[in-house]
């Protein structure tokens, strides 16, 4: 594994590795078939769909939050902008969901805000973390996502700890099941995709920052239409 591309000194910093676009565009699709497959069913394939592709959309955004906090110039602006899409998506997901349960944004934002204060000694980093973490009880995924994205912090830095979300997360969170072997995969093409060469590609800011509040909100009109 090309561990370098990982754990880049801080000097390179802002470098974006060619991976990074590439893990998000999987991330972002594979999260909509996750959602298109929960509240827009259409037979038999949709359960099947959410249990498979849907299941590597959480392993990817959490390491992508793990990198961007630990790589960024200002993680304490990262985590706040985390927080604001936290917030935007609430209201559609809930209206979703049909309960008063937390959207992921608010577990990413929680990790984002705690490395915040890891890195630049934040007080009010420190607050708003811990505040969101023990949150994570009344978030989808649980604590245990916290868990993930932190472990993906710890394996950034020392690549032997992988093995937690390789093989520890995704028993904890799924047990044996259809859907940990999905997150297993996940975890194992995440570890293919950062350990290889690939051309940079864009994607534009729009898509990899507003795209979770907006489809969750085209996904509510639809069904309110339907």
């Amino acid at each position: 594994m090309n561990t370098t591309a990982i754990a880049a000194p801080a000097a390179a910093a802002r470098v974006i590795p060619g991976w990074l676009p590439l893990v998000q565009g999987i991330a972002i699709v594979t999260m909509a078939i996750d959602h298109v497959s929960l509240w827009l069913p259409a037979g038999d394939v949709s359960p099947i769909l959410r249990v498979t592709l849907g299941r590597v959309a959480l392993p990817l955004f959490c390491f992508m939050v793990a990198w961007h906090a630990l790589h960024t110039a200002d993680a304490r602006r990262y985590a706040d902008r985390i927080l604001t899409i936290a917030l935007l998506a609430q209201l559609p997901f809930m209206a979703l969901h049909g309960q008063p349960l937390g959207n992921i944004c608010f577990t990413l934002a929680a990790a984002a805000y705690l490395a915040a204060y890891h890195r630049h000694r934040d007080p009010w980093a420190l607050l708003i973390g811990a505040a969101l973490a023990i949150a994570t009880f009344h978030v989808e995924y649980g604590p245990l996502a916290l868990g993930l994205i932190l472990a993906f912090m710890l394996a950034i830095r020392h690549p032997i700890t992988w093995i937690v979300p390789l093989i520890g997360w995704p028993l904890a969170q799924y047990g044996l099941s259809l859907s940990g072997v999905s997150a297993f995969l996940g975890v194992c093409l995440l570890l293919a995709l950062v350990s290889t060469h690939v051309p940079p590609i864009h994607l534009p800011r729009w898509l990899t920052r507003w795209f979770y509040p907006a489809h969750l909100g085209g996904i509510w009109l639809l069904r309110w239409l339907a």
